[in-house]
């Protein structure tokens, strides 16, 4: 589980910097070439959804517990190389 953590934080983080031996380690842990795949495509959906509904100004359903309808703040943002313009 650690292994698919660290793959997943550095896919979504750093996708420019995933190399060989990230995967290797993740066949190491046990997966195999079609679960690193899946880790994959898992992780890569569920960043492209999240940065298009974030994108596009997206809120949660009025049903959902409002703490969970906050506005998101990442902490990534701050540390992105391309700047992010401040908030109006």
């Amino acid at each position: 589980m650690a292994s698919l953590v660290a793959y997943a934080l550095k896919l979504t983080a750093a996708p420019d910097t995933v190399v060989a031996n990230d995967l290797e380690a993740l066949r190491a842990a046990g997966l195999d070439d079609r679960a690193v795949v899946d880790a994959n495509q898992v992780v890569s959906y569920f960043n492209y959804v999240n940065r298009t509904a974030d994108g596009l100004g997206v809120e949660l359903e009025s049903t959902w517990p409002s703490d969970l309808r906050d506005p998101r703040r990442y902490a990534l943002a701050a540390c992105s190389r391309i700047p992010v313009a401040p908030e109006s």
